[in-house]
């Protein structure tokens, strides 16, 4: 027997099918709450803790036993200026021992030739030798202070003061002469315990030095991680390549308009991206305000840093390491209810209002508002834009 189909069984099936679907609707489409999407902007403003990286350049020699400022602090030099003189370990003791050997033996073979003759001139020319040299060896051991190259030209002078004196009266004694030429070759032996430190680069100079320079720079700024900028705020060493232990750091020549501040934070709704500026202040220097660019970003649990790269005068942040940073930022994205966001394999995102269950679309937090809405960038572009439905699951 045939069963005729009518139009009720139809609409039975369409009420089942509604009943289902009713039933079900939170499997399906969530809670059949949507939330629309908006354009929006905010205002990120906060307190982190952060670390100073210069581009700077060190200065090192060995085997240093005093060291001269050729220019003032933070004076400016171009690549190859002098910007110290250092003074040999090397050579420094040995060689003023021999001068001062070569002058008791003139000393002493004066009063052997020349002691029955009376040259009062000649007596003030020795003593004023003698002061000078003995100014020289009070300076190189560091009892008194003052400027090498101006003492090493007055004993050259004194010296040849009494060289044109005997001369012009003809004291022409082999053996005395000799003495003398060997005072002089003393002399200009000390004149190569010194050596002109250069600039390796363009910038401004400072001998101010806290230990970190070799770790912290241009150059390792690519490689540091947030245990790295922990260990520096709690004023730890950092590893850095063995130097030999008689290398010594002399100073840094640093770029005025270019540096890192390496901010760091635990604030779970903080969440810096790339390219995103920044205007900061550090806490103490409130007198300027720096900006920067986000060039890397790394997170650890709670924990994020967030690299800055900044292209203005450093001013007294020169000698600054590290300190509380007030940073605050202006971004502009789409805005949509926090509650509206997910997670699929670690990943936040929303899900788009688009098939039953919606399509996952990865997107990048840039804040959370106050008034429960979050600011965001879509991962995927041309995907989400203004008006769109997203689920709220």
């Amino acid at each position: 027997m045939r069963v005729r189909v009518t139009g009720r069984f139809y609409l039975l099936l369409l009420l089942i099918a509604l009943i289902i679907l009713f039933l079900f609707r939170g499997q399906i489409f969530g809670t059949n709450e949507v939330a629309v999407i908006y354009r929006g902007s905010a205002q990120d403003s906060r307190t982190v803790q952060g670390v100073i990286v210069r581009d700077e350049t060190l200065v090192s020699e060995n085997l240093v036993t005093r060291m001269e400022f050729a220019v003032d602090e933070l004076g400016s030099v171009n690549e190859g200026d002098t910007v110290a003189y250092v003074y040999s370990l090397e050579y420094s003791t040995r060689l003023i021992n021999e001068l001062n050997q070569t002058r008791k033996n003139i000393q002493t073979y004066h009063k052997i030739v020349l002691g029955n003759e009376l040259d009062a001139q000649l007596e003030v020319l020795n003593l004023n030798v003698q002061q000078r040299a003995e100014e020289l060896k009070s300076l190189v051991s560091g009892q008194t202070r003052g400027s090498m190259p101006q003492m090493v030209q007055l004993l050259t002078e004194a010296m040849e003061a009494r060289r044109a004196y005997m001369s012009a009266n003809k004291r022409s004694d082999s053996k005395l002469i000799k003495y003398y030429d060997d005072e002089k070759q003393r002399l200009t032996a000390i004149e190569g315990w010194r050596n002109a430190k250069s600039a390796p680069t363009s910038g401004l100079v400072s001998f101010y030095l806290d230990g970190y320079e070799a770790a912290l720079n241009a150059q390792t700024v690519p490689q540091l991680e947030i245990s790295d900028v922990r260990t520096v705020l709690e004023g730890g060493a950092l590893e850095t390549p063995t130097a030999a232990r008689s290398q010594r750091n002399l100073c840094r020549v640093l770029k005025e308009s270019h540096w890192y501040m390496l901010l760091t934070g635990d604030d779970r709704e903080w969440n810096p991206t790339l390219d995103t500026t920044y205007s900061f202040i550090v806490n103490g220097f409130d007198e300027m305000v720096y900006e920067g660019v986000v060039t890397k970003v790394l997170k650890n649990g709670t924990t994020v840093m967030a690299v800055l790269e900044v292209n203005q005068p450093i001013g007294s942040l020169a000698y600054t390491r590290s300190g509380e940073v007030t940073i605050g930022a202006n971004m502009n994205g789409l805005k949509v209810s926090r509650k509206a966001l997910a997670t699929v394999s670690g990943q936040t995102g929303v899900w788009l209002y688009d098939v039953p269950g919606g399509t996952f679309v990865p997107v990048e937090v840039l804040t959370y508002q106050s008034d429960g809405s979050v600011l965001f960038t879509p991962l995927v572009d041309g995907v989400l834009t203004e008006g769109t439905q997203v689920l709220i699951k």
